[in-house]
């Protein structure tokens, strides 16, 4: 069951990052980003498909971190950069914080083959 769910959630945020052609992080006054790890030492983006979704996390550890928008183009150039650094992407973390892991130039192939079925983006 947890396969579906995952798959469902995965697919609105494919669907609104490029509906909306941005993506919603948290960032702190530092300029740093929301990050999670896993148990072997991986470092993850936090990022959600609405500006709602990414408020709504926005406590406890990262209750100091405001809700930032960076357009599709822009996040597509930084998964290259974030490749470079061995950082990965948690995609749409929960309120529990549970993550879908990712390979950063892994999800920019999945959004950038889903773009090129939107019409007049470029």
């Amino acid at each position: 069951m947890q396969e579906t769910d995952d798959q469902a959630r995965l697919t609105f945020f494919i669907d609104e990052v490029i509906k909306n052609e941005v993506v919603w992080l948290l960032q702190a006054e530092d300029g740093l980003f929301a990050m999670v790890e896993d148990g072997e030492g991986n470092s993850y983006v936090s990022v959600w498909p609405t500006k709602d979704e990414c408020v709504a996390v926005a406590k406890d550890e990262w209750s100091d971190y405001q809700a930032e928008s960076m357009e599709i183009k822009e996040f597509l150039n930084w998964l290259k950069e974030l490749k470079d650094d061995d950082v990965r992407i948690g995609v749409y973390p929960d309120e529990n914080g549970r993550i879908l892991p990712f390979e950063s130039l892994g999800l920019k192939k999945m959004i950038e083959t889903e773009l090129k079925e939107k019409p007049g983006f470029k």
